[in-house]
């Protein structure tokens, strides 16, 4: 006789599910920055003092050449315009500017302002890739992102400090249009002008007495040149003080805004 099992034909009872406890990962602990090291400091402002005058000075050479080419195009362009009032109604009577003007693009001292623009350019690549080099010799965190971001600091800050003083300068001498200044207005008719063919009386103007090979002349890109090139290039070394200056201050600042971040300290946890 066959004994029945009691455990038959009943459910088997499953064990209670366990709550999921997720592992623990290791945490950091977050400690602030270190300060900028003197070190660090001093090759960043070596680095915006001789990268950044360097690049700066590329600029300068550009924008002198920049001048010195427009100067002869506005000059030939107003005098060639004076040509019209001269010739009656007929063509200019100074069309001779722009043949000049031409030959002179095409001599060795037109060549050579010409080409000072991309020089001036090669110029200013190169004093960051010497920034950049400098900070990266001396051990600095990030040394591209601290030249790029300080030298557009100080092109920020340079561009401001002028256009402060054009404000606060600019109305002593009547550069705005708002704002008063010395009254430099002159009276022609004070000063005899017979030698020119006008007296100081507007219906006594004889366009005739006017030389036009006076007027070209004076619109000779060689001649132009030769006497505003000093005073150009003087004025672009001027201005070069005050950006090299600012990026000194602008590369320390970067280098300081983007210095290497502290070591975390791992502690793992159970």
């Amino acid at each position: 006789m066959t004994v029945p099992n009691p455990a038959q034909g009943q459910p088997m009872q499953q064990a209670p599910a366990q709550p999921y406890v997720p592992p623990v990962a290791p945490t950091q602990t977050t400690t602030p920055r270190p300060p900028l090291s003197k070190a660090d400091a001093h090759r960043a402002r070596l680095a915006g003092g001789i990268g950044g005058g360097i690049a700066w000075l590329g600029l300068g050479i550009s924008q002198a050449a920049i001048l010195l080419l427009a100067l002869p195009f506005i000059v030939s362009a107003v005098i060639f315009g004076i040509g019209f009032a001269l010739s009656d109604g007929g063509p200019s009577a100074t069309g001779g500017v722009w043949p000049q003007l031409t030959d002179w693009l095409g001599s060795a001292a037109g060549i050579a302002v010409i080409a000072a623009i991309p020089l001036g350019v090669v110029v200013w690549l190169v004093g960051l890739w010497i920034s950049a080099r400098i900070l990266r010799r001396g051990g600095v965190h990030r040394p591209v992102g601290v030249t790029w971001a300080g030298f557009g600091i100080a092109a920020a800050a340079n561009i401001l400090l002028g256009s402060l003083g054009s404000i606060t300068i600019g109305p002593a001498f009547g550069g705005l249009p708002f704002a008063g200044g010395p009254n430099l207005d002159f009276d022609p008719s004070d000063t005899y002008w017979g030698a020119q063919g006008w007296s100081g009386d507007p219906g006594d103007f004889d366009p005739g007495a006017i030389d036009p090979g006076l007027l070209e002349r004076i619109a000779d890109p060689g001649q132009l040149v030769a006497l505003a090139g000093p005073w150009v290039a003087l004025g672009s070394l001027v201005s070069l003080i005050v950006p090299i200056i600012l990026s000194i201050f602008a590369w320390w600042w970067m280098a300081h805004a983007l210095r290497a971040p502290a070591r975390p300290e791992v502690d793992a946890t159970a």
